[in-house]
């Protein structure tokens, strides 16, 4: 099984775009499947309650249209679960990455040949202060970070107005009063339960074959395909594309676990000293000319390149478009830590990285954190790599 290790710097980013595909596709294959399960149970419902003419009366109706209701909504906390899960795997990722860049980085300072000293003994001839051996950061360093990103996101005003809390009661209100408005339209017109049930599926748009699409994509992605950033595999094809209330859910969904790794991406990219500017990349499933394309052909030189925070993603719904970053020379970021560790420079990014960490007191405590255990991390190595996905 392929390792994080495997990866060059510049290709890491890439990595985890394809780690936060991977959780896209999981995610839209499992709405299609609970949508679709619950389609199967509607059409046995309608047809249940039918008379002998096989049509719904007004008693037949109504139990079914009450019946729905229930199912459906107990489908939609389950979609909920399950969506909040992914959000917050979401957020995950770039942490993740940056727990890598801190091995890479900051640990990999204090190894050979790079550093002078890489035992405690000799460390203070390196860092002028005793070298600190036991982490000052536990497991779910990130929680409270990740805590703050996730409530942004849910609070974080669309065109539309709503946040989204309200934007999932929306899609949940307008699936059930448009499956009633199915039911009391097909009993005033003389349809039979039959037409229903098929007008129903029209509705709720799920396709039962987009579960069996996606695992093969999920699983037959190769490590070269992974440290590419090639996507297609991930994100071709119509299987899954839905219509209806799957559409909207799932449009929501992808809006969504966009906004908070976007908001994560960018609280990590500003608290990396190793990062020099952010790149924004066209996504490998654009298709129409809009507001990206004008994006990734912006900046001083034309090429997508911004200071760190200049762009705010997504740029719209259903945007797929990611940023990656262009990363310091590692001689000179070693040459700045060991100067900034020594207490002779200062560095206020470097500043900001240790406070975020925990380490506040003592610099030379930076280069002995291990991040290899925090959740994020592991996060990242199993949604890049694991053909065991879960929620």
């Amino acid at each position: 099984m392929p390792t994080l290790s495997d990866f060059t710097n510049a290709k890491l980013y890439h990595a985890e775009v394809a780690a936060l595909a991977r959780l896209h596709l999981f995610f839209t294959a499992r709405t299609h499947e609970l949508i679709s399960d619950f389609n199967k149970r509607a059409n046995v419902v309608v047809l249940r309650f039918a008379n002998k003419e096989g049509q719904l009366d007004g008693t037949g109706a109504l139990r079914v249209q009450q019946t729905l209701t229930g199912q459906w909504s107990d489908v939609m906390r389950e979609w909920t679960r399950e969506f909040q899960k992914a959000r917050n795997v979401a957020a995950q990722l770039p942490f993740g990455l940056m727990a890598e860049f801190h091995g890479r980085m900051v640990e990999g300072a204090f190894s050979p040949p790079v550093a002078e000293a890489t035992s405690p003994q000799m460390a203070p001839q390196f860092m002028g202060k005793e070298f600190l051996q036991e982490a000052r950061v536990k497991d779910g360093v990130f929680d409270p970070q990740l805590q703050v990103l996730l409530n942004a996101a849910s609070e974080y005003l669309y065109g539309d107005g709503l946040n989204l809390s309200n934007r999932i009661w929306q899609v949940d209100n307008e699936a059930k009063n448009m499956m009633n408005q199915i039911i009391l339209n097909g009993v005033n017109s003389g349809m039979s339960a039959y037409d229903m049930t098929k007008e129903l599926e029209v509705l709720l748009g799920a396709n039962e074959d987009c579960p069996r699409w996606t695992s093969t994509r999920l699983y037959k992605m190769t490590k070269k395909d992974i440290a590419s950033g090639d996507l297609r595999g991930l994100i071709s094809g119509d299987k899954c594309d839905g219509q209806g209330v799957a559409y909207n859910a799932l449009r929501l969904a992808r809006t969504e676990i966009q906004k908070v790794h976007a908001l994560a991406t960018d609280k990590v990219l500003k608290n990396s000293p190793w990062v020099e500017m952010e790149q924004v990349n066209l996504s490998k499933g654009h298709a129409e000319t809009d507001i990206c394309d004008d994006v990734i052909a912006g900046g001083e030189k034309g090429d997508g390149v911004y200071p760190v925070g200049t762009i705010e993603l997504p740029l719209h719904p259903n945007c797929l478009c990611y940023k990656t970053a262009l990363l310091m020379e590692e001689d000179a970021f070693i040459e700045q830590l060991r100067g900034w560790m020594k207490g002779e420079s200062e560095w206020a990014e470097m500043d900001g990285y240790a406070e975020m960490l925990g380490v506040i007191s003592d610099q030379s405590a930076v280069g002995s954190v291990d991040l290899s255990k925090e959740p994020s991390f592991l996060a990242l190595a199993v949604w890049m790599f694991s053909q065991d996905l879960k929620l």
